[in-house]
């Protein structure tokens, strides 16, 4: 059966506050069950990119398609719908203040109705396999960088969710704990999962059916 797309970037065009350039005729596609890693240093349009994607910014020209829907003509209850199927790391990504680190975990189960019973033990899961028992309770001005990373990708994977983005999956990780996350990556791979991985690092560990991008001079090469 063939696999559709689950982005369709097609002949954008994006100028920032100050109109300068940052997309030009920027084209891009990414199947069901495959991953793209995306370099670009800082300023190279990264942010814009996951932007254009959570429908916050929209192209001067050009379409965004996100699971067969144009995110720049969907009302807002259908974009909030097509967000619901999106996981994020890093970046925008951040933890909820006010919400323990369970409730973080459990929130995209929360948004799309899951039943209590279901949340309490693929909660129970969660904290187990990233090691957070002990920081269930906690608050995000609690954690250490590291262990605010760990809840991000345990909140990424509780829901299972067809589409992750993960912005800059190293930042402030020592190599044990890194490579630890690598390997969640290579799983959510393997699982069917489509990621979108945005680094200023090059030499990023390679993914299972994933492509490597470059963002250079406002397009993905």
């Amino acid at each position: 059966m063939d696999k559709s797309p689950i982005i369709e970037i097609n002949n954008v065009y994006l100028k920032s506050d100050r109109r300068n350039q940052i997309f030009k005729n920027l084209d891009f596609k990414l199947m069901q069950g495959r991953s793209a890693v995306v370099y670009g240093p800082p300023g190279s349009g990264k942010s814009s990119l996951i932007n254009l994607l959570l429908g916050l910014q929209k192209p001067s020209s050009g379409s965004v398609e996100l699971f067969g829907e144009n995110i720049g003509r969907s009302s807002k209850m259908k974009l909030n719908k097509i967000r619901r199927k999106i996981g994020g790391i890093g970046g925008m990504f951040e933890l909820i203040p006010s919400l323990t680190v369970s409730e973080n975990i459990a929130y995209p189960l929360v948004i799309t109705g899951e039943r209590s019973k279901v949340r309490k033990e693929r909660l129970l899961k969660m904290l187990t396999e990233f090691s957070l028992i002990k920081q269930a309770a906690d608050l995000p001005e609690k954690l250490t960088r590291v262990e605010r990373t760990l809840v991000q990708f345990a909140r990424a994977s509780i829901a299972n969710q067809p589409l992750l983005i993960i912005d800059e999956p190293s930042a402030g990780l020592d190599s044990k704990t890194f490579s630890r996350l690598s390997e969640f990556l290579v799983r959510a791979s393997f699982s069917g999962r489509s990621m979108i991985i945005l680094t200023s690092e090059p030499g990023t560990k390679k993914i299972p059916n994933s492509d490597f991008y470059q963002l250079k001079g406002g397009e993905l090469v």
